[in-house]
This record gives C-alpha cells, structure tokens and sequence, in this order.
C-alpha cells in the first residue's frame, strides 16, 4: 500500500541502509517514540512514559506530581498491595481505543529480516493486519517456549516480531510479565532470552534501524555496546530531536542518526525503493517450468510456482544440478543430483525393487501410499533414494518432487499440483525425522480430501522410532538397505575403475577387487567407510582424523569439530547457533574460517529464518570425526557441554541436536565418569531451565550410571513433572525412581513405602501404556526376589504360600502385559529376569518344592517350579515336577503342555508320550493355540506331515494375523532337532521365493533374508537348494537356504 506521491522535504536516505531494505536484510527495532504517530478516535495519542506513571500513582498509591520513575512507580503500585494482575490490566486499559499509525501500516510494505520492539501494544501487528497487501506475513513472538521455526514455516512470507518486554496479550502469563517495575528489569531476559539471542544474532548481520528510541533503554545500549561496530554494518537511529552532540555521539558507535519523524522515515522509504525492488525475486521465464507439461486443468498460482522453486526439486531429464567430480562423489561429498545424472552411482536391487513398488497403484490403492527406505548411516540411502525419484520422473514418466532439506511441504500446494495435474503425486523426502511433523498433518489433511500422493521417505531406524511415529498411521512399507550382493559389487568395481577412483585397489585383479568388498571383515560394513577404506588402504577412523588433522589453524579445527558434532545427528549446523558457541562472527566465518575447510563444509541457506547453514560432506563422517577427536570423558563432556549451551530448541535443528545428546541412557552408558555426564545436563538446564525434557533425562541419567544417585534423581524428576504438569512421561519418571530407591532401601519397612509410592505414581497415569505396565511387573519382581531374601532356612507354611501367591501374581502380571502389548520386547526380558533369578537360588526351589506339597488349589505352583528347574538346568527334576502336578491335576492341559516341552528337550526324539502330551494340551474349540503350534511343529519333526497340514491349517483360521507372523529368528525348542531339509526353487517374487519339498505338501515360503551367500536375483525356478526349517502360524518356513 506504499504511496506514490513524493513528500516534499524528502529524507535522502544513506544508500547502505537502502540497499539492505532492497535485499531483504534490514532489521526495524521500535521504541516508545514509534507509538506517538497513533491516535485514538478523539485525536489523542497513546500515554508517555511519564503519563503512565502519573496514572498509576494516582491510582494506586493516591499520589499526585510523581517525581520517581515509571518502574518505580510500578514496583511501588504492584507491592501496595494491587497486584501484578490488576496493575499490568490497567496499563492494557490505557492502551485501548488507539488506531495504528500509517507508519506502522507501511512496514508491510517492505521486506524485512526481522522486527523488534520493547512497546507492550499491538501496533505493529495491527498495521500488518489493516496493510491487506503486505509482502510478509507477522508473527509475533513472546517467550521462549513458542515454537519459533515451526511458526515460521507455517506461513508463506513470515517476518518474525520480538516482543521484548512483554505484551498486553499476555500480559498475565506468569512466565513473561510485563517489563514494568524495577524488579522485572533485574530478571527482564527470564523466559525470553532466546528472544534477545536471536536479535543479537540478527545484529551480528544485519542493518538495525532503531525508530522512536533515544537509545536510553539498557537493553538496547547492551546489544550495542557488546558488538563492534568496526566490525558490523552501520546502524540507523530515525529520532526527530537528535542534536549535533547525539549525531557525534552515536557516530562513534557506528550508528547514524536519520533526524526525522517514523512517518516522515516511512515516506522516504516508500519512495527510495521502488515497487519493483521490495517483492520477492520474481521466478524464473515460464518458459524453464518443465513441470506445466503435467497441468493440464489449469494454470498454477503464484503460491504454487514459488514452492516449485523454493521447497522443492521438480524432478526430470534437463534439472540443473552442481557439478561434483567422481573422486568427491564416491567420497559422500555429492549432496544434489550431479551424481545420478552422471551416472556415478550404481543400480542397487533394493531401490528398484522399491521404485517399482512406488509406482505400481492398484485400483484399490489408498489415497495416501508410504514407503520407507531404513539403512544404517553410510549405507547409500540418500544416493538410492535420488535414483529412485529420478527414474521415477524419467524412465517411467511420473510426477516427481524431491523435498529440499529446508523446504516445507504444505498439504495445499500438493491438493492444488494434483488438482491440476489429475496425477497421484510422488513426494520424496530424505531423512525424514526432520519434517516429520509437518508431513504428518499434511497427510492427515490430504486424506480427508482424498488427494491421491505416494511419499517415499528415508530414515535411520532408530531416528524413524524415535521421531516419526506418527507416520505410522499411514501403514508405510518398509525396505532395508543392507550390505551389497555380488553383481552390485562388480557393478562399483567397474564405475571406479572407469572413474579412476580404485586407488588401493588399482593393482588388484578385478576379482580380488570385488573379493575386498564382499570378505567377512567388509561385508557388514557401511558402503560409505569400505570406499574409504579399500581405496585408501586405512581404517575409517584413520582417514577422517587425517582429514580433521590436515585443517589448518585450531581455530578452524574448533568450528569443524562444532559442526561435526551437531552434523552427525542429520541435521545442519545452524550458523547462530555456531556462533554463539564457538564466539566466532558471521562475517568472520566465511573470510576467515569457512575457507580452510573448502570440500569438507558445505554452506547453505534457510530461507524462512534466513539462517546460514553448515554440514560436513557426510553425517557419518561428522559421527566419526566427533568420536576421534573426543575419545576421552573430560573432552567428550566438554564438547557436548559447549554444543547445549549455546543450541536455541525454538529451531527444529537445535532442538533435534539437543534431543540427541541429552538421552540420559546413552551419556550413562558413554561416561564411565558421572560428574562429567553431570556437566552437560548443568549446562544444558541452565540455559534452558523451563525444560521439563532436560530436567527428566538428567534423572534418567543417575538412575541408569553405576555412580549415580537416586536420591538426586528423585529431585531432577520432581522439578521435570513441576514444569510440565500434563505429560504422564514424567509421572512414570518419578515412579521408576521409587521403584529403584525400593530395592536399595536398607529396611523392608522403607522398600514397602517407597514401592506403594511407586504405585500411587503409575495409578496417576490413565493411559495404557507399556512403560506403567512395565514398572508394575517390575514393582511384583522386585517384591519376588525380596521375599525369597527374607526367607529363613525352614519357612513357615504361611511363608511358603506368600512366597508362592507373589510370584504367580508376577507371571500373571507379565502374561497379561504380554498380551496387551505383544510387540513389546521389555516384557519377555523381564520375565527372563524373573525366571533366572529364581532359577539361581536354591531356597527358591526349596520353597517351590514346599509350596507343591502343601494343598494346591490350581497347577500353577507346580508349572512354576518346573520353570525355574529348568532354568537352573534341572531338567530331569523339571519333568518329575510336571508329572506330579498331573498326578494331582490329570486334565491340567498347561501341564501337559510344558510336559511335552521339556521331554522333547530331554529326550531328543519322538515317542508316543511326547505326542499323547501335546494331544491333550488343547480341547475342541478353546483357544490354546500355542498349543497347537508347538503339537504341529512337532507333527513334522515326526513325518506326520498330512496331520501337521490340517492343524496349521486350523491354526491359521482360528488365528488373527498377529499371531506368530513371522518365524523366531532363533532355533526353538523343536526345530533345533529338525535335519537339514531339501527341495527346488519353485517360483521367485522381488523379494521371497517358494520351495518344494518332500518333506511338506504345500509350497514352502522363504524370504529374501534367508539366503546364505546368494542373491536372490541368483535363483531361478528349479534351482536346488537345501534349508533348515522354522515355522509361523501357516506352517514352516525356510531359513539358512544354500543353493
């Protein structure tokens, strides 16, 4: 809404100051003075300083001609006994009924890094909302908690507001008070210094333009004195009655004074920088968008071509892309498409496999399709990926975007491209931990609209169950990246060799060349480290700390090892966020730093916080390098220490960082000192003390260290619920602690109290969830090893039978989470403790000897005893314990069962009792499948196949498709006898293959994992093979196949 009408006494504006609002580079902090320029609807103007102080003087102390201050005034209104609550309204009330200025309308007018002020009201915000034509959008930040990238890039054209001291909108928001009295200037960084970092790193950067201060705010004179101005652009003061003593004044420090009004500053701005220089840069000829070869319904929006060029890459044939050589390629140096389009990268089956599967869409196909390509760090994901996406786009024609690492996918941009393309999208999007929640909540909106989109993403697995569960809604397929087979081996030998990338490898035949990269001691390895390696003849390890070593200077050594050790978690080194750390300036990065580590850090640029961005050539490599360069717990701690202390959770970035360092288990398990483990949570807490996340891992910390201290991680747990009231995690925290201080109490009286604490705490968590479940299992373990403890040498029948009542009421616990949570693995290990500790103990068994003697009411004693025999490797005592628990109990099918069991065990062969067990451990119609499954395993091991069919059959129907779905990756208790089986290849898919056999009727199944030294791709119909066999719910299974 920028007039076009030239005032007559026209400012001549300083060219620097120009050119930087051109860009896009400028900053506008607004004091007091700014606010005089709005009027109310009987022309009066807001209140002064010291007119609101007379105010509240007269109001709430009953004087009149106040000589003191403002914020004295205010200490004084709020201590006399009014209230921070009623003093902060009547400042809100005096504010009422103004108009915004004309002024404030035209900063929306322009673009701007970013927007400051230490004003209370609403202007600002206001005129953005009146100037319908803003270039930017505002977003007005308070305190430390909001979420400040994650606002950012909601919008499409966001400008960031710093309400430095305080609101009127929230002005009763406990953490963030008005900076009024005295007291709140003594603590005015509480809650919002994040707020301050982030203009003072604005400040390191950018042009500051100071409007209505006479610079008298400490605040401001803080953030000016603490940065050089010779070593900064120049600054800008716009005040209507600066004298020739303020000019000289602020000219020493690097700041000219622009002697005029903010409306008189607006309008010459409105008319020193033309229309044409305040948009964003316009895009690219209509004539270079290959993707309108898709739209066929229409044209695109401006909003839709900027996402093109912004978010993401519109994948094809003629893309542009930054030449890599082949040597920096094979290195990890390649992070956009030079390597596939030049063809460096070679075929892996798994991608294929994968891009075929994308791409296939059934009739009955969901609107939304997912795909997750998991692998280890090195493994070749990215590079699979890209391929995948670009043969997508060229070979097979489909619509294909590739997310950029600091793009945002937006649910309406993609339900406009499929709009007007009539096409199911495909979106890719590598490591996707760091967009997983924005793609998660265009995907739940995009599948209420029914807009049909494939996302293909890339992830470690253990970042994919740490941060993107979420995602799981949408039913992914999942494909593993492991270790290369035969002819993708021969594939890189041959590029490498062409590319004259061999190196060690170069006077090798090629034989021995693919033989170095498929031997034992390489196989396993990441792709990425047996490149390195074989080619430079040295350990992984060796290389990279070369490299670290070869940087020339420590003060570039230092910001490498900064960025490696926030880079080995995926995520880009923000420069704030370095700079703060390492006390190192922006500007200074480029001229003095950045240049050393040319080829081995990468530059790059967010576009929504205007953040420059720093990553080494490979996340594993700055893995790598962090180890080797800090292989000691002081330099570790140190380090890490550095890393908390200056990281700002408001950018997903840093958060993510912080998230990964701070996991109180992996430091416990990191340092073998607890006090340097310590020193990272006290600085991390320090820095960011309202964090109830920090506060619950530094607990997790001394409850999980050999050294730590329950009592201090009671404290730490306390303080994590007290700040965040409403999450359950921190409640089971606490009620973990109890559990531990239980077992370590010196009096059984204490153990008790602390364990019904325990339960009172998991008793306040309503949800069910497997970690409370857990905690109760353990709480009656616990008790079960205490009272086996406290058993004297001959025990009382009462005793015995308390002994005996806990713990069946630990299995039964332990059975009934099992089945809550079947995919759990902590319950089968906790059960395992059970059973091995009362297996150890003599006076165990003693007492469960006792308890079957006296009058049982069920078999349950007797099954119990049997197990912990066995456990013991007691098993011959075992099955005397089984056989007389069926004396007792001649139906008990449980007993039968275990019976069954443990002469399988013993006897190692079959016989007419062992089948006569198994047949009467399940009845017509009940639910005993377990039964039947272990009866028809043991049916084939007999060669009674046609009767093993039937009851798999049965157990396939009766079951759901949960039950049993995939073999135990171990030998159980009967297909450990069961001999080597043989048969031929009878049909092969993209993954898995079918055998036929003799020793089954149907078809046996076999995946792809199955295989013993050879690939898939290998095997042809009638090929022979031999294999061992495992069986699920539908019958056995091949494993260990050798052709």
């Amino acid at each position: 809404m920028a007039g076009s009408n030239t005032p007559k006494n026209k400012l001549e504006l300083p060219h620097v100051l120009t050119e930087a609002v051109k860009e896009g580079s400028a900053v506008v902090v607004l004091g007091a003075g700014a606010s005089m320029e709005c009027r109310s609807t009987d022309g009066r103007r807001p209140p002064s300083a010291d007119e609101l102080r007379d105010h509240l003087a007269t109001k709430f102390l009953g004087t009149k001609n106040e000589k003191r201050d403002l914020a004295t005034v205010a200490e004084m209104s709020i201590n006399a006994g009014a209230g921070e609550p009623q003093v902060f309204d009547e400042v809100a009330r005096q504010f009422n009924d103004y108009t915004t200025s004309k002024a404030h309308e035209k900063l929306g007018d322009f673009r701007w890094r970013g927007l400051a002020t230490t004003n209370y009201d609403r202007f600002i915000e206001q005129g953005y909302v009146l100037n319908t034509a803003a270039l930017q959008t505002c977003i007005p930040f308070v305190k430390n908690e909001e979420p400040y990238e994650d606002r950012l890039r909601d919008e499409r054209n966001p400008v960031a507001l710093f309400k430095l001291h305080g609101c009127l909108h929230h002005r009763l928001d406990r953490d963030v008070p008005l900076v009024l009295s005295n007291e709140h200037y003594a603590t005015y960084e509480k809650g919002r210094d994040l707020l301050f970092n982030r203009l003072r790193d604005w400040a390191q950067s950018s042009v500051l333009i100071f409007i209505g201060y006479r610079l008298a705010d400490p605040h401001i004179r803080d953030l000016i004195y603490k940065i050089d101005p010779t070593r900064r652009q120049r600054w800008y003061m716009v005040s209507p009655g600066g004298d020739e003593h303020d000019v000289r004044f602020w000219d020493k420090k690097g700041i000219e004074v622009l002697s005029t009004t903010f409306s008189g500053f607006m309008d010459s701005l409105d008319s020193s920088v033309p229309q044409l220089f305040r948009a964003l840069a316009p895009p690219v000829d209509t004539g270079q968008r290959s993707y309108l070869k898709h739209l066929k319904n229409g044209n695109p929006s401006d909003q839709l071509i900027e996402a093109l060029e912004r978010d993401f890459d519109y994948v094809h044939a003629a893309m542009p892309f930054d030449e890599v050589s082949a040597e920096g390629f094979y290195s990890g140096y390649d992070h956009g498409w030079s390597g596939i389009i030049r063809k460096y990268d070679f075929a892996r089956k798994l991608g294929e496999e994968l891009l075929y599967a994308a791409v296939d869409v059934a009739p009955d196909s969901p609107a939304i399709r997912m795909f997750v390509l998991e692998g280890a760090a090195g493994s070749g994901k990215t590079i699979a990926l890209r391929r995948a996406a670009f043969d997508a786009a060229t070979a097979l024609d489909q619509f294909v975007l590739w997310l950029k690492p600091n793009g945002i996918l937006r649910a309406d941009i993609i339900e406009e491209l499929w709009a007007l393309s009539g096409l199911r999208l495909m979106v890719y999007v590598d490591h996707v931990s760091l967009h997983s929640e924005e793609l998660e909540r265009a995907l739940h909106t995009l599948k209420r609209k029914n807009v049909e989109v494939t996302v293909v993403l890339s992830e470690r697995e253990a970042e994919w169950d740490a941060y993107c569960g979420g995602l799981d809604a949408f039913l992914p397929s999942t494909w593993t990246l492991r270790r290369l087979n035969g002819r993708e081996v021969e594939d890189l030998v041959d590029l490498l060799a062409r590319h004259r990338c061999l190196g060690q490898l170069t006077n090798l035949s090629r034989a021995e060349q693919i033989e170095a990269f498929l031997s034992k001691d390489r196989a396993d390895r990441q792709l990425l480290v047996a490149l390195h390696e074989l080619t430079q003849g040295k350990p992984f390890e060796q290389i990279i700390l070369d490299e670290f070593n070869r940087v020339l200077g420590e003060s570039a050594k230092s910001l490498y090892l900064d960025i490696a050790t926030m880079h080995q978690f995926g995520v880009i080194a923000r420069a704030g966020a370095i700079s703060r750390i390492s006390g190192i300036r922006f500007d200074d990065f480029e001229s003095e730093f950045i240049k050393p580590l040319t080829n081995i850090v990468r530059i790059s640029v967010d576009r929504f916080t205007g953040d420059h961005g720093y990553e080494t050539r490979h996340s594993h490599v700055a893995e790598i390098a962090f180890r080797a360069v800090c292989d000691s717990d002081e330099t570790r701690s140190v380090q890490l220490s550095r890393i908390v202390g200056g990281l700002d959770p408001g950018f997903s970035s840093d958060r993510l960082v912080l998230e990964n360092i701070c996991k109180g288990r992996n430091i416990a398990r990191t340092f073998a000192d607890v006090e340097h483990a310590r020193k990272i949570f006290e600085v991390a807490t320090a820095a960011l003390p309202e964090s109830a996340f920090l506060f619950q891992q530094a607990a997790i910390l001394e409850m999980q260290h050999p050294k730590g201290s329950l009592d201090y991680a009671e404290e730490l747990a306390q303080t994590a619920r007290t700040l965040d009231q409403n999450n359950h995690i921190y409640v089971h925290t606490l009620a973990e602690v109890s559990r531990r201080k239980a077992n370590a109490a010196l009096s059984q009286v204490k153990a008790e109290q602390l364990r019904a604490q325990s339960r009172r705490f998991l008793n306040e968590i309503l949800t069910n969830d497997p970690r409370k479940s857990l905690t109760f299992c353990n709480l009656l373990i616990d008790e079960v090893i205490d009272l086996l403890r406290a058993l004297p040498e001959d025990p009382k029948e009462y005793m015995i039978i308390e002994f005996d009542r806990k713990v069946a009421q630990a299995k039964e616990r332990l059975d009934k989470a099992r089945r809550d949570f079947p995919g759990e693995a902590e319950f089968p290990s906790a059960e395992g403790r059970l059973w091995q500790r009362l297996g150890d103990e003599v006076r165990a068994k003693r007492v469960l000897q006792q308890a079957t003697a006296l009058k049982a009411q069920n078999s349950g004693v007797f099954l119990r005893l049997a197990h912990v025999q066995a456990s013991g490797g007691d098993l011959e005592n075992s099955i005397e314990t089984l056989r007389a628990g069926l004396q007792r109990f001649p139906s008990d099918k449980l007993l039968h069962l275990e019976l069954a069991l443990r002469l399988v065990e013993h006897n190692r062969s079959t016989s007419p009792e062992i089948e006569g067990h198994f047949g009467a451990s399940y009845g017509v119609g009940d639910h005993a499948l377990d039964a039947r499954f272990f009866h028809a395993c043991y049916l084939f091991w007999a060669g009674k196949v046609e009767e093993c069919r039937k009851l798999f059959d049965e157990i396939s129907t009766r079951s759901s498709s949960d039950y049993r779905k995939r073999p135990n990756p171990e030998e159980g208790v009967i297909d450990q006898f069961i001999a080597q089986q043989t048969g031929s290849v009878a049909s092969v898919r993209d993954d898995y293959f079918f055998i036929q056999s003799g020793c089954y009727p149907k078809q046996i199944f076999a995946h792809m994992t199955a295989l013993s030294g050879v690939d898939i791709s290998e095997l042809t119909t009638g090929k022979q093979v031999r294999f061992r066999v495992r069986f699920n719910r539908r019958g056995p299974v091949a494993s260990s196949v050798v052709v």
